[in-house]
């Protein structure tokens, strides 16, 4: 659930088309970039507002071999968040972004009981969800290397989570009843580096991100009365996505990126019941533009993993730049 890491080598593919991109020169045309073309961040003035709607079930994960096993007990869980995201350029090489997710969480349990000396069987189906505001993202992106007359680009940016969601359960009723938390009541900072090549209609970028989380304190479990100290494991992602223009108004990027997390702390001691975990994944990306209007959909399907979770996220989002 928490931040990941990925390399890769940045390739130059020729074309000839590249001159397509240097006729892009007045603000209605800059504002109809698509991702393939579009600078590393916002133009000086331009705003950009976007949802962005992920979905996916929990019924298998990566055990410690690297295998895909079920989940014990039938157990499963369907997760959902809706995301608003507003983005705004500063100048032409600083933007400011700002995120607020909602979640909606629903975690089913099921358990049979059989007692073959009494001819009976019991079915226990208890369920549990968390609905409501997430923790707000604040970030910056600034372009090192500017994306203007440069197919060569780099920025630096900086997220910083505030912890505005809800972090204990509430209306408990049994450890497996109950109202889950919608945040992690820790505040994090995520710095993250991206360079990119562009010959058009190809792009290729490469990113790498580190994500930090200081101390907090929050209920562990359904029935505690007290929360607990505790610093979520830091993580760190490594990735390079290839994209390509389809025509005009379709384009499609491929990411793969690596992840590694390390292991929680509870009251200052890593925890030894916990284990370091880290994953592989695969995103494909198909987006559809129209002016300046935006729409794409992914997948994220991970491919390997060490006690990670195996089902794939589906991801709709859509965008309008004023």
């Amino acid at each position: 659930m928490k931040r990941t890491i990925s390399l890769y080598i940045l390739l130059m593919i020729a074309s000839s088309s590249w001159g397509q991109t240097e006729k892009l020169i007045n603000p209605a045309d800059l504002k109809q970039q698509t991702v393939v073309t579009e600078p590393l961040s916002l133009n000086k003035g331009f705003f950009r507002i976007g949802l962005i709607y992920s979905h996916y079930v929990v019924d298998k994960w990566f055990n410690e071999s690297g295998k895909k096993n079920y989940m014990p007990e039938s157990t499963w869980s369907s997760s959902s968040s809706t995301g608003f995201w507003a983005q705004y350029g500063i100048s032409d090489r600083l933007m400011v972004e700002l995120g607020i997710p909602y979640s909606s969480e629903v975690r089913n349990l099921h358990r049979t009981f059989m007692f073959p000396e009494w001819d009976t069987m019991i079915i226990y189906n208890p369920s549990s969800r968390g609905r409501g505001i997430g923790d707000i993202v604040a970030s910056a992106s600034y372009q090192i290397i500017p994306s203007k007359d440069n197919k060569f680009s780099m920025k630096a940016s900086l997220d910083i989570t505030i912890p505005t969601g809800r972090k204990n359960f509430r209306n408990v009723v049994s450890d497996d009843e109950y109202d889950g938390p919608t945040g992690y009541g820790v505040v994090s900072l995520t710095p993250k580096v991206s360079a990119r090549m562009l010959v058009y209609p190809y792009s290729i970028l490469a990113y790498f991100s580190y994500n930090y989380n200081f101390s907090g304190s929050r209920m562990l479990n359904p029935t505690d009365t007290k929360e607990t100290s505790i610093r979520d494991a830091s993580s760190a992602r490594l990735g390079a996505s290839f994209n390509i223009h389809l025509n005009e108004w379709i384009a499609l990027t491929n990411d793969i990126s690596y992840g590694y997390w390390g292991k929680d702390k509870i009251k200052g001691v890593p925890e030894s019941s916990l284990y370091a975990k880290w994953n592989i994944a695969y995103e494909p990306r198909i987006v559809f533009q129209i002016k300046k209007f935006r729409l794409g959909e992914a997948v994220n399907i991970p491919l390997k993993g060490k006690y990670y979770g195996a089902d794939p996220i589906y991801v709709l989002m859509a965008q309008y730049v004023f």
